[in-house]
């Protein structure tokens, strides 16, 4: 009995291979956490570009006047590609859809054009880009894609 509790009681006072054992249990954690910041500033940065691209795009949808090639549509939509190109290439999806409500009390309701109006009209702009995740560890939460959206509602001006 003495011996079991000498033997026992050397186990205990015993530190070698803890720094092992403790890896071990918080590394996994540690790991997921790292991953998971830098998983949410890459989102960030997805939904910054979104933000960029809506509000650049409005600028030049808001002005009646006509560019010196092509059409504003075409001019917006290409300031949105070039900010949103990136996502397109990680397999993401970019979706624009441009509102023309012609006032302020037509908003929100089902009477629109799809176009981008002339001066004084009311025009939302919308955009959209859903991605598959960077790292994968939002699957782990049962979430397949992200989504980023921003909404422009601008009125028209010369």
């Amino acid at each position: 009995m003495k011996r079991a509790a000498a033997l026992l009681s050397s186990v205990a006072r015993d530190q070698r291979g803890v720094s092992a054992i403790e890896f071990a249990l918080l590394g996994p954690m540690v790991f997921l956490l790292v991953l998971g910041t830098v998983e949410i500033a890459l989102d960030m940065f997805v939904d910054a570009s979104v933000q960029l691209a809506a509000q650049q795009a409005s600028r030049v949808g808001l002005t009646t006047t006509t560019p010196s090639s092509g059409t504003r549509d075409s001019q917006a939509r290409a300031i949105i590609n070039a900010y949103l190109a990136p996502w397109t290439r990680i397999g993401g999806t970019v979706t624009i859809s441009t509102l023309n409500y012609g006032s302020y009390g037509n908003v929100g309701t089902s009477s629109y054009q799809s176009n981008m109006g002339n001066f004084g009209d009311v025009v939302s702009y919308n955009i959209a880009v859903t991605i598959p995740g960077f790292s994968g560890i939002q699957k782990l939460f049962g979430i397949s894609s992200l989504t980023f959206s921003r909404n422009y509602l601008v009125q028209n001006e010369k």
